[in-house]
C-alpha cells in the first residue's frame, strides 16, 4: 500500500505546482487518519524534493470524558514522528439534537481556520468505504446530480484546496496497513451507536452486502465516477448559458434573464432548480441549496403568477423588466467579527475576507460601498445591497471600505493579490 500511496500522492503534489505544498491534516486519532499520518511520514521521508510541510490538527470535540486525554496522546504520537501537531478544542454550548452534524461543522470550521492561517491545503482521511456511505445517504435524501458526485479527491471549497488522498483505498487495506505496522489508533465509541446516521448507514450497507449485493460499495463508487463525468459535461453547457444569461455583481447580487430561464425550465426542471439553488447559495451565503421542492414552488410562482416579491434562503427575489433580481436580505447578518491582519475569514458565508490590517467589522450604515450609477443593473437595489456589506474599523479608528472582487468557489484564494488593505472576495457558487 505504501508504494501505491506514494505514487498517488506524488501525482497530487505534481498537479499542485506551483501551489504551495503546505498541508493541514485533520487528525482525529482514528484508524483512517492515523494511517494517513504514517503514510505521509513515509512519503515525506522518501520524497524530499517535494519539500512538503504537514501540520496535523487534532480536534477535541469535548463530547466524551476521555476526549482530552486521547487528543494529547494523538498529539504526542504525531510529535514523535516529527510533525508539528496541535490541538484545537471545540467550546460553546452543545445542541440537544443532531450532535454529530454540529460536531462536524465545528471541526470543519477549526480546520479551515488553521488552513487559512498557514496558507495551506487541507488533507482529510475519507476513504473508499466512506464514499459509498456518503452516496447511499444522499440517495436516500433524493440528492440532485451534483450531490450524487459524492466526495471529490481534490476540490476547492471556500478558497481552500481540500485533498482526500485515501478515497481510492478501501478500509480493509487501511486495517491491514495499521496491523502490519503496529500503528496505535483510538476507536470513538460513538462509531457503534446506531442512532447516528452514518453509523446506521454503515450497518445497512454491510447487511445489504452480505445478504444480496456483495459489490454495493464498488457500484456506488462507480456511479460517483460516472456522475462526476456527466456533471462536468453539464457544467460546460451551464457555463456557456450562464455567461449569456446570468449577471453576477461583485457585491453579491445576481440578475437572470427570465425568458431564457423559462426556456431551460421547459427542457429540464431539474437543471433549472440547480441553477436557482446555486444562485441562492451565492447570494444568501448558504452552505446548501434550499430543498428542491421549495425551489420548484418558487420557480412556478415567479414564472406563472403576478404575485409580489419572494424570499428564500436569506435572499429577496424581485421580478422586473423580464429579469429576476436576487439580493441578500437585511437580516441574519453578523457584523460583530474581530479581524486580525493576514488571516482569512468568511463573512456571511458569501465573502472571503483578506485584510492587511486588524480591526472589527462594522455595518456600512447606508454608506456607498459600491458606486452604482443610475444605469447600473442593480441601481434600484443599491441601498439594500450596500447595507449587507461590511466595512473595517481598524485598531487606529479609521474606517476602510472593502475592495470587492468575485472569486470562483473552486479557485485558490492564496493566488489572489493581497495588495489591498481590506478585500472581500465573493464566492461564486453558480458553477460549482
Amino acid at each position: 500500500m505504501i508504494g501505491d500511496f506514494n505514487n498517488h500522492f506524488k501525482q497530487i503534489c505534481i498537479n499542485l505546482n506551483p501551489i504551495k505544498k503546505v498541508f493541514v491534516l485533520g487528525l482525529s486519532g482514528g484508524m483512517d487518519s492515523m494511517s494517513l499520518l504514517y503514510l505521509l511520514k513515509n512519503f515525506s521521508d522518501n520524497n524530499k524534493s517535494f519539500d512538503t510541510e504537514i501540520y496535523p490538527i487534532i480536534i477535541d470535540h469535548n463530547l466524551r470524558q476521555e476526549s482530552n486525554k486521547e487528543a494529547h496522546e494523538v498529539e504526542n504520537l504525531a510529535k514523535k514522528l516529527g510533525f508539528k501537531a496541535s490541538i484545537k478544542k471545540i467550546c460553546g454550548k452543545k445542541p440537544t439534537g443532531n450532535i454529530q452534524n454540529w460536531a462536524r461543522k465545528k471541526r470543519r470550521d477549526l480546520l479551515c481556520e488553521a488552513t487559512y492561517k498557514l496558507s495551506a491545503n487541507l488533507l482529510l482521511a475519507h476513504h473508499f468505504d466512506d464514499q459509498a456511505e456518503t452516496l447511499f445517504m444522499r440517495f436516500t435524501k433524493n440528492s440532485g446530480l451534483d450531490g450524487l458526485q459524492g466526495m471529490q479527491s481534490v476540490k476547492f471549497w471556500k478558497g481552500i484546496l481540500i485533498i482526500r488522498p485515501l478515497l481510492v483505498f478501501k478500509k480493509k487495506q487501511l486495517r491491514t496497513f495499521v496491523d502490519q505496522n503496529n500503528i496505535n489508533f483510538f476507536e470513538d465509541s460513538s462509531n457503534t451507536m446506531l442512532k447516528f446516521e452514518r453509523v446506521k448507514t454503515r450497518y445497512l450497507l454491510d447487511k445489504i452486502s452480505k445478504k444480496n449485493w456483495p459489490n454495493i460499495s464498488q457500484e456506488l463508487n462507480k456511479f460517483s465516477n460516472i456522475n462526476t463525468m456527466l456533471f462536468k459535461k453539464i457544467k460546460g453547457f451551464l457555463a456557456d448559458w450562464s455567461s449569456e444569461n446570468i449577471l453576477i455583481d461583485e457585491t453579491g447580487a445576481v440578475r437572470v434573464d427570465l425568458d431564457n430561464l423559462k426556456t431551460i425550465f421547459e427542457k429540464s426542471s431539474l437543471l433549472t432548480v440547480s441553477i436557482i439553488g446555486r444562485i441562492i447559495q451565492t447570494v444568501g451565503g448558504k452552505e446548501f441549496s434550499p430543498k428542491r421542492k421549495k425551489i420548484l414552488n418558487l420557480i412556478r410562482i415567479l414564472f406563472y403568477s403576478n404575485s409580489g416579491n419572494k424570499t428564500l434562503g436569506n435572499v429577496k427575489i424581485f421580478k422586473k423588466n423580464n429579469y429576476l433580481f436576487f439580493v441578500r436580505e437585511l437580516r441574519n447578518l453578523n457584523f460583530n467579527m474581530e479581524i486580525r491582519k493576514d488571516k482569512n475569514y468568511i463573512f456571511d458565508g458569501r465573502f472571503i475576507i483578506v485584510s492587511s490590517k486588524s480591526g472589527n467589522l462594522i455595518s456600512s450604515n447606508g454608506n456607498d460601498i459600491s458606486k452604482f450609477s443610475n444605469k447600473h443593473p442593480f441601481f434600484e437595489y443599491r441601498d439594500i445591497i450596500n447595507n449587507t456589506i461590511p466595512c473595517l474599523r481598524t485598531l487606529e479608528g479609521s474606517c476602510i471600505k472593502p475592495h470587492l472582487e468575485i472569486i470562483e468557489v473552486n479557485s485558490n484564494i492564496h493566488e489572489k493579490s493581497k495588495q489591498k488593505s481590506f478585500s472581500l472576495y465573493l464566492m461564486n457558487k453558480v458553477l460549482v
